[in-house]
Protein backbone atom coordinates (compact mmCIF):
# COMPACT_ATOMS: atom_id res chain seq x y z
CA UNK A 1 0.00 0.00 0.00
CA UNK A 2 1.17 3.54 -1.04
CA UNK A 3 2.35 5.60 2.07
CA UNK A 4 1.88 9.05 2.39
CA UNK A 5 1.51 11.48 5.36
CA UNK A 6 -0.49 14.02 7.70
CA UNK A 7 1.06 16.75 9.68
CA UNK A 8 4.50 14.99 8.57
CA UNK A 9 3.24 12.00 10.39
CA UNK A 10 4.22 9.03 8.52
CA UNK A 11 0.30 6.56 6.93
CA UNK A 12 0.81 3.43 5.54
CA UNK A 13 -2.05 4.57 3.18
CA UNK A 14 -3.86 7.69 2.49
CA UNK A 15 -7.28 7.29 3.59
CA UNK A 16 -8.24 8.50 7.45
CA UNK A 17 -11.15 8.40 8.84
CA UNK A 18 -12.99 11.50 9.32
CA UNK A 19 -14.36 13.14 12.95
CA UNK A 20 -17.67 11.49 13.31
CA UNK A 21 -20.05 9.52 16.00
CA UNK A 22 -18.43 6.43 14.13
CA UNK A 23 -14.57 7.48 15.53
CA UNK A 24 -15.95 8.19 19.49
CA UNK A 25 -15.34 6.46 22.49
CA UNK A 26 -16.03 3.04 22.64
CA UNK A 27 -16.44 2.91 18.96
CA UNK A 28 -13.24 4.09 18.76
CA UNK A 29 -11.65 0.17 18.64
CA UNK A 30 -14.36 -0.45 15.27
CA UNK A 31 -12.41 2.14 13.20
CA UNK A 32 -9.16 1.19 14.47
CA UNK A 33 -9.40 -2.23 13.56
CA UNK A 34 -10.46 -0.86 9.67
CA UNK A 35 -6.50 0.03 9.62
CA UNK A 36 -6.99 3.59 7.62
CA UNK A 37 -3.98 5.49 7.35
CA UNK A 38 -5.31 7.70 10.34
CA UNK A 39 -8.21 7.58 12.37
CA UNK A 40 -9.93 11.02 14.05
CA UNK A 41 -11.65 11.19 16.66
CA UNK A 42 -14.82 12.56 17.33
CA UNK A 43 -14.45 16.13 18.45
CA UNK A 44 -13.67 16.53 22.03
CA UNK A 45 -14.55 19.36 24.54
CA UNK A 46 -13.76 19.64 28.22
CA UNK A 47 -17.14 19.64 29.54
CA UNK A 48 -19.99 19.01 26.79
CA UNK A 49 -24.04 19.41 27.13
CA UNK A 50 -25.56 17.03 29.34
CA UNK A 51 -28.23 15.88 26.34
CA UNK A 52 -26.09 16.24 23.61
CA UNK A 53 -27.60 13.75 21.35
CA UNK A 54 -27.60 12.99 17.42
CA UNK A 55 -30.43 14.35 15.11
CA UNK A 56 -30.16 13.20 11.43
CA UNK A 57 -31.87 14.02 7.97
CA UNK A 58 -30.98 12.26 4.99
CA UNK A 59 -31.41 13.30 1.29
CA UNK A 60 -31.51 9.68 -0.57
CA UNK A 61 -31.94 11.82 -4.02
CA UNK A 62 -28.56 13.21 -3.54
CA UNK A 63 -26.58 11.84 -1.13
CA UNK A 64 -26.79 15.24 1.29
CA UNK A 65 -27.13 14.90 5.30
CA UNK A 66 -27.76 17.42 7.75
CA UNK A 67 -26.75 16.51 11.32
CA UNK A 68 -26.93 18.81 14.25
CA UNK A 69 -24.52 16.64 16.20
CA UNK A 70 -22.18 19.11 17.80
CA UNK A 71 -19.48 17.07 19.42
CA UNK A 72 -19.03 14.10 21.41
CA UNK A 73 -21.02 13.30 24.61
CA UNK A 74 -18.28 12.10 26.16
CA UNK A 75 -16.61 14.28 28.90
CA UNK A 76 -12.54 14.77 28.91
CA UNK A 77 -12.03 12.60 31.87
CA UNK A 78 -14.36 9.93 29.74
CA UNK A 79 -12.26 10.17 26.42
CA UNK A 80 -8.94 10.38 28.37
CA UNK A 81 -9.69 6.72 29.38
CA UNK A 82 -10.52 5.87 26.09
CA UNK A 83 -7.56 6.74 24.71
CA UNK A 84 -5.53 5.67 27.43
CA UNK A 85 -7.39 1.89 26.71
CA UNK A 86 -6.18 2.07 23.36
CA UNK A 87 -2.63 3.21 23.94
CA UNK A 88 -1.87 0.14 26.27
CA UNK A 89 -3.74 -2.23 23.68
CA UNK A 90 -1.63 -1.11 20.85
CA UNK A 91 -4.69 0.19 19.40
CA UNK A 92 -6.06 -2.99 18.56
CA UNK A 93 -2.82 -3.92 16.99
CA UNK A 94 -3.58 -1.24 14.31
CA UNK A 95 -1.98 -0.02 11.80
CA UNK A 96 -3.17 3.44 11.85
CA UNK A 97 -2.37 6.74 13.58
CA UNK A 98 -4.07 8.53 15.83
CA UNK A 99 -4.87 12.08 15.39
CA UNK A 100 -7.69 13.67 18.31
CA UNK A 101 -9.83 16.67 17.29
CA UNK A 102 -10.55 18.79 19.71
CA UNK A 103 -12.77 22.53 20.39
CA UNK A 104 -12.86 24.65 23.03
CA UNK A 105 -14.43 27.99 23.59
CA UNK A 106 -11.09 29.85 24.02
CA UNK A 107 -7.44 29.46 22.99
CA UNK A 108 -6.11 28.85 27.13
CA UNK A 109 -8.99 26.15 27.38
CA UNK A 110 -7.93 24.50 24.16
CA UNK A 111 -3.99 24.39 25.12
CA UNK A 112 -5.32 22.93 28.39
CA UNK A 113 -7.87 20.24 26.33
CA UNK A 114 -4.44 19.31 23.99
CA UNK A 115 -2.06 18.93 27.03
CA UNK A 116 -4.24 16.81 28.83
CA UNK A 117 -4.90 14.70 24.94
CA UNK A 118 -1.42 14.33 24.15
CA UNK A 119 -0.07 12.82 27.66
CA UNK A 120 -2.37 9.52 26.33
CA UNK A 121 0.25 8.56 23.79
CA UNK A 122 -1.69 10.21 20.46
CA UNK A 123 -0.01 10.63 17.53
CA UNK A 124 -1.62 14.25 16.70
CA UNK A 125 -4.15 16.88 17.28
CA UNK A 126 -6.47 18.05 15.05
CA UNK A 127 -8.23 21.78 16.19
CA UNK A 128 -11.87 22.26 15.21
CA UNK A 129 -12.39 26.08 14.17
CA UNK A 130 -15.73 25.88 11.51
CA UNK A 131 -17.89 23.77 13.05
CA UNK A 132 -21.04 25.60 11.23
CA UNK A 133 -24.23 24.04 14.15
CA UNK A 134 -26.20 26.22 15.70
CA UNK A 135 -27.49 29.98 14.20
CA UNK A 136 -25.44 32.01 16.95
CA UNK A 137 -21.78 31.68 17.09
CA UNK A 138 -19.20 33.03 15.51
CA UNK A 139 -17.19 30.61 13.22
CA UNK A 140 -13.69 30.93 14.03
CA UNK A 141 -12.30 29.97 10.83
CA UNK A 142 -13.61 33.11 9.28
CA UNK A 143 -11.57 35.40 11.35
CA UNK A 144 -7.77 35.03 10.50
CA UNK A 145 -6.49 36.75 13.87
CA UNK A 146 -8.51 34.39 15.84
CA UNK A 147 -7.42 31.25 14.47
CA UNK A 148 -3.82 32.09 14.92
CA UNK A 149 -4.80 32.57 18.49
CA UNK A 150 -6.23 29.14 18.66
CA UNK A 151 -3.79 27.23 16.47
CA UNK A 152 -1.15 28.85 18.52
CA UNK A 153 -2.29 28.15 22.01
CA UNK A 154 -2.61 24.68 20.97
CA UNK A 155 0.91 24.59 19.43
CA UNK A 156 2.87 26.28 22.59
CA UNK A 157 0.83 23.56 24.77
CA UNK A 158 2.45 20.29 22.95
CA UNK A 159 5.53 18.59 21.28
CA UNK A 160 3.36 16.26 18.69
CA UNK A 161 1.79 17.77 15.52
CA UNK A 162 -1.16 20.15 15.31
CA UNK A 163 -3.36 20.63 12.29
CA UNK A 164 -6.19 23.39 11.96
CA UNK A 165 -9.53 22.00 9.90
CA UNK A 166 -10.66 24.56 8.00
CA UNK A 167 -13.95 25.71 5.86
CA UNK A 168 -14.79 26.94 2.61
CA UNK A 169 -14.98 30.75 3.73
CA UNK A 170 -14.28 34.23 1.80
CA UNK A 171 -11.13 34.43 4.04
CA UNK A 172 -9.85 30.78 3.74
CA UNK A 173 -6.57 31.90 2.49
CA UNK A 174 -5.69 34.21 4.69
CA UNK A 175 -6.68 31.29 7.40
CA UNK A 176 -4.22 28.95 6.08
CA UNK A 177 -1.83 31.87 6.20
CA UNK A 178 -2.16 32.12 10.04
CA UNK A 179 -2.36 28.62 10.85
CA UNK A 180 0.73 28.33 9.67
CA UNK A 181 2.21 31.14 11.11
CA UNK A 182 1.58 30.35 14.46
CA UNK A 183 2.91 26.64 14.09
CA UNK A 184 0.40 24.65 12.26
CA UNK A 185 1.92 21.24 10.99
CA UNK A 186 -0.99 20.54 8.72
CA UNK A 187 -4.82 21.86 7.21
CA UNK A 188 -7.76 19.84 7.01
CA UNK A 189 -11.00 20.60 5.05
CA UNK A 190 -13.46 20.98 4.41
CA UNK A 191 -15.82 20.72 7.42
CA UNK A 192 -19.68 20.47 7.29
CA UNK A 193 -21.52 23.70 5.69
CA UNK A 194 -23.98 25.07 7.56
CA UNK A 195 -27.25 24.11 6.47
CA UNK A 196 -31.08 23.54 6.68
CA UNK A 197 -31.45 20.14 4.33
CA UNK A 198 -35.29 20.90 3.43
CA UNK A 199 -38.57 22.37 4.16
CA UNK A 200 -41.97 20.79 4.10
CA UNK A 201 -44.30 23.04 1.88
CA UNK A 202 -47.39 21.65 3.25
CA UNK A 203 -46.54 22.12 6.96
CA UNK A 204 -43.52 24.82 6.45
CA UNK A 205 -41.43 22.43 8.90
CA UNK A 206 -38.15 22.28 8.31
CA UNK A 207 -36.49 18.48 7.87
CA UNK A 208 -34.41 19.20 11.60
CA UNK A 209 -35.64 21.97 13.94
CA UNK A 210 -32.44 24.22 13.58
CA UNK A 211 -29.08 24.68 11.88
CA UNK A 212 -27.23 21.94 10.74
CA UNK A 213 -23.72 20.68 9.12
CA UNK A 214 -24.08 19.35 5.64
CA UNK A 215 -22.05 16.82 4.57
CA UNK A 216 -21.92 13.34 2.05
CA UNK A 217 -21.42 13.65 -1.87
CA UNK A 218 -23.15 17.31 -2.17
CA UNK A 219 -20.11 19.03 -1.10
CA UNK A 220 -17.47 17.24 -3.05
CA UNK A 221 -17.33 20.09 -5.50
CA UNK A 222 -16.77 22.68 -2.48
CA UNK A 223 -14.28 20.43 -1.04
CA UNK A 224 -12.12 19.89 -4.04
CA UNK A 225 -12.25 23.17 -4.83
CA UNK A 226 -11.11 24.35 -1.29
CA UNK A 227 -8.01 21.75 -0.91
CA UNK A 228 -6.72 22.97 -4.48
CA UNK A 229 -6.64 26.56 -3.58
CA UNK A 230 -5.04 25.70 -0.06
CA UNK A 231 -2.35 23.67 -1.46
CA UNK A 232 -1.26 26.69 -4.30
CA UNK A 233 -0.83 28.69 -0.81
CA UNK A 234 0.58 26.56 1.31
CA UNK A 235 3.54 23.87 1.94
CA UNK A 236 1.70 22.09 4.84
CA UNK A 237 0.42 18.74 4.01
CA UNK A 238 -3.87 19.11 3.21
CA UNK A 239 -6.14 16.59 3.92
CA UNK A 240 -8.94 16.45 2.01
CA UNK A 241 -12.52 15.42 3.21
CA UNK A 242 -15.99 16.13 2.01
CA UNK A 243 -18.25 14.10 -0.11
CA UNK A 244 -15.79 10.79 -0.13
CA UNK A 245 -17.97 8.17 -1.18
CA UNK A 246 -15.59 5.46 -2.59
CA UNK A 247 -11.83 5.05 -3.91
CA UNK A 248 -12.09 7.16 -7.00
CA UNK A 249 -13.28 10.10 -5.02
CA UNK A 250 -10.30 9.81 -3.03
CA UNK A 251 -7.98 9.85 -5.54
CA UNK A 252 -9.50 13.19 -6.74
CA UNK A 253 -8.52 14.51 -3.68
CA UNK A 254 -4.86 13.67 -4.33
CA UNK A 255 -4.89 14.70 -7.93
CA UNK A 256 -6.11 18.11 -6.55
CA UNK A 257 -3.02 18.10 -3.93
CA UNK A 258 -4.32 16.28 -0.34
CA UNK A 259 -1.67 14.25 0.91
CA UNK A 260 -4.17 12.13 1.84
CA UNK A 261 -8.57 12.31 2.29
CA UNK A 262 -11.04 11.20 4.78
CA UNK A 263 -14.41 9.24 4.57
CA UNK A 264 -17.20 10.01 7.58
CA UNK A 265 -20.70 10.34 6.36
CA UNK A 266 -20.39 6.89 3.72
CA UNK A 267 -19.50 4.86 7.54
CA UNK A 268 -22.43 6.43 8.91
CA UNK A 269 -24.76 5.47 6.21
CA UNK A 270 -22.41 1.94 5.16
CA UNK A 271 -21.14 0.78 7.71
CA UNK A 272 -16.89 0.09 8.62
CA UNK A 273 -16.49 -2.22 5.40
CA UNK A 274 -16.97 1.12 3.69
CA UNK A 275 -13.25 1.61 4.35
CA UNK A 276 -12.37 -1.83 3.79
CA UNK A 277 -13.79 -1.85 0.25
CA UNK A 278 -12.08 2.01 -0.63
CA UNK A 279 -8.49 0.22 0.21
CA UNK A 280 -8.60 -2.80 -1.60
CA UNK A 281 -10.07 -0.63 -4.56
CA UNK A 282 -7.28 2.00 -3.80
CA UNK A 283 -5.04 -1.22 -4.12
CA UNK A 284 -6.25 -2.46 -7.36
CA UNK A 285 -6.39 1.29 -8.95
CA UNK A 286 -1.98 2.20 -8.21
CA UNK A 287 -1.79 -1.65 -9.61
CA UNK A 288 -3.21 -1.25 -12.72
CA UNK A 289 -1.80 2.67 -13.38
CA UNK A 290 1.51 1.50 -12.06
CA UNK A 291 1.80 4.05 -9.84
CA UNK A 292 4.76 3.39 -7.52
CA UNK A 293 4.83 6.21 -5.52
CA UNK A 294 1.57 8.78 -4.94
CA UNK A 295 3.84 12.03 -5.25
CA UNK A 296 3.34 11.38 -9.40
CA UNK A 297 -0.32 11.59 -9.24
CA UNK A 298 -0.46 13.95 -6.63
CA UNK A 299 -1.70 17.44 -7.37
CA UNK A 300 -1.79 16.39 -11.47
CA UNK A 301 -5.22 18.29 -11.87
CA UNK A 302 -3.37 21.77 -10.43
CA UNK A 303 -1.30 21.48 -13.60
CA UNK A 304 -4.29 21.90 -15.89
CA UNK A 305 -6.38 24.64 -14.12
CA UNK A 306 -6.01 27.81 -15.51
CA UNK A 307 -7.38 31.60 -14.86
CA UNK A 308 -10.23 32.87 -16.40
CA UNK A 309 -7.90 34.82 -18.63
CA UNK A 310 -6.38 31.85 -19.96
CA UNK A 311 -9.68 29.96 -21.14
CA UNK A 312 -10.17 30.71 -24.36
CA UNK A 313 -14.29 30.81 -25.64
CA UNK A 314 -13.33 29.98 -29.19
CA UNK A 315 -11.60 27.01 -29.16
CA UNK A 316 -13.46 24.46 -28.62
CA UNK A 317 -17.13 24.00 -30.29
CA UNK A 318 -20.06 21.45 -29.76
CA UNK A 319 -20.49 18.49 -32.47
CA UNK A 320 -22.66 15.37 -32.79
CA UNK A 321 -20.83 12.11 -32.20
CA UNK A 322 -23.23 10.13 -33.90
CA UNK A 323 -26.40 11.12 -35.49
CA UNK A 324 -29.29 11.97 -33.23
CA UNK A 325 -33.49 11.57 -33.73
CA UNK A 326 -34.61 11.49 -30.20
CA UNK A 327 -37.81 14.41 -30.81
CA UNK A 328 -38.93 13.22 -27.22
CA UNK A 329 -36.09 14.25 -25.36
CA UNK A 330 -34.34 17.58 -26.99
CA UNK A 331 -33.06 17.94 -23.27
CA UNK A 332 -29.49 19.35 -25.85
CA UNK A 333 -31.85 21.94 -27.50
CA UNK A 334 -33.51 23.10 -24.45
CA UNK A 335 -30.70 23.92 -22.72
CA UNK A 336 -28.49 25.43 -25.48
CA UNK A 337 -28.98 29.45 -24.39
CA UNK A 338 -27.16 30.18 -27.56
CA UNK A 339 -29.81 28.32 -30.05
CA UNK A 340 -27.48 26.57 -32.05
CA UNK A 341 -28.78 23.35 -31.08
CA UNK A 342 -32.48 22.78 -32.94
CA UNK A 343 -34.45 20.23 -34.23
CA UNK A 344 -34.12 19.93 -38.14
CA UNK A 345 -36.28 17.93 -40.10
CA UNK A 346 -36.18 15.33 -37.67
CA UNK A 347 -32.74 15.57 -36.90
CA UNK A 348 -30.94 17.23 -34.04
CA UNK A 349 -28.31 19.61 -35.84
CA UNK A 350 -25.59 21.87 -34.49
CA UNK A 351 -24.78 25.33 -35.63
CA UNK A 352 -21.22 26.02 -35.51
CA UNK A 353 -21.56 29.82 -36.20
CA UNK A 354 -23.53 29.96 -33.16
CA UNK A 355 -22.22 27.65 -30.86
CA UNK A 356 -19.71 29.28 -28.10
CA UNK A 357 -18.12 25.38 -27.12
CA UNK A 358 -19.61 26.03 -23.02
CA UNK A 359 -19.81 22.33 -22.56
CA UNK A 360 -23.70 21.82 -20.80
CA UNK A 361 -24.87 19.59 -24.01
CA UNK A 362 -22.63 17.10 -23.37
CA UNK A 363 -23.48 16.70 -19.93
CA UNK A 364 -27.20 17.43 -20.06
CA UNK A 365 -27.34 14.68 -23.44
CA UNK A 366 -28.54 11.18 -21.34
CA UNK A 367 -27.03 9.17 -24.44
CA UNK A 368 -23.57 10.96 -24.97
CA UNK A 369 -23.55 11.57 -28.18
CA UNK A 370 -22.37 15.00 -27.99
CA UNK A 371 -18.94 16.03 -27.83
CA UNK A 372 -16.33 19.12 -27.98
CA UNK A 373 -13.58 19.65 -30.85
CA UNK A 374 -11.24 22.06 -31.19
CA UNK A 375 -11.51 24.09 -33.75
Amino acid sequence: MHGTNIMGIPMKNPLIIAPGPWSRGKLLKNALECNAGAIITETVVSEPYPDTRPRYAYDPKNGGLQNIRLYSALDLEGWLCELEKADKTSRYSSISKLIVSIMASTPSELGYIARKVEKTGVDGIEIGLACPMGEGPEIVAENPEKVYEYTKAAVRAVNIPVSVKLCATANLLSSVRAAEKAGASGISAIDTLRCILSIDTESGLPGLPTYGGYSGAPIRPIGLATVAAIVQTTKLPVAGIGGIENCENLIEYIMAGASCAGIGTQILLKGYGIIKKTLEDFSDFTSKKNISDLENIRGCALKKLKSFEEIKLELKQAELAENCTDHECQKCVMCCLQNAIRLDSGRIKIDPSLCDGCGLCLDICPDARIRLSWT
